[in-house]
């Protein structure tokens, strides 16, 4: 199967790998303002023969707080992070994880069937698996994800 280039894939990935590198920072002002506010989950990318496997990490989200959406040239991952409501905010002296909103598209390295995708969460780390595809029309589709104790 060829592969099929996706200038636009390719922005997005650069956009990404640049928020995931310095986050939001004033030397990057017009990026900065066109994304969220919280960064995305890290991810990695691999394709075998048969599929192309998407993992990314996202600790302390509950599954039916993240959404999955596949098309045949890329995936996107977005959710919101909460923090507890059990906690007081009296008494922190150093608060780095991240609450809120956050969305992730990434670019594949071939195109997939999103109709055949499954998406598994176990112990904060999700994992979305994609059958690969012969070429065909985009078409997307939110996934249903499994949480495994």
């Amino acid at each position: 199967m060829p592969n099929v280039w996706n200038p636009f894939g390719e922005f997005a990935r650069m956009r990404d790998e640049m928020r995931h590198m310095f986050g939001e920072t004033p030397f990057l002002p017009a990026l900065s303002q066109t994304l969220p506010r919280a960064a995305g989950p890290s991810v990695d990318v691999h394709e075998t023969d048969k599929e192309v496997v998407v993992t990314a990490e996202i600790p302390g989200v509950e599954p039916t707080d993240l959404n999955v959406t596949v098309d045949e040239l890329q995936i996107t991952i977005s959710g919101e992070t909460k923090r507890s409501s059990e906690r007081d905010e009296d008494g922190y002296r150093l608060k780095e994880r991240r609450i809120g909103r956050f969305s992730r598209t990434v670019p594949l390295p071939a195109e997939v069937k999103p109709d055949e995708a499954w998406a598994d969460y176990k112990h904060g780390v999700l994992e979305v698996r994609m059958n690969k595809a012969e070429q065909g029309r985009i078409r997307s589709r939110r996934l249903q994800i499994n949480a495994k104790h």
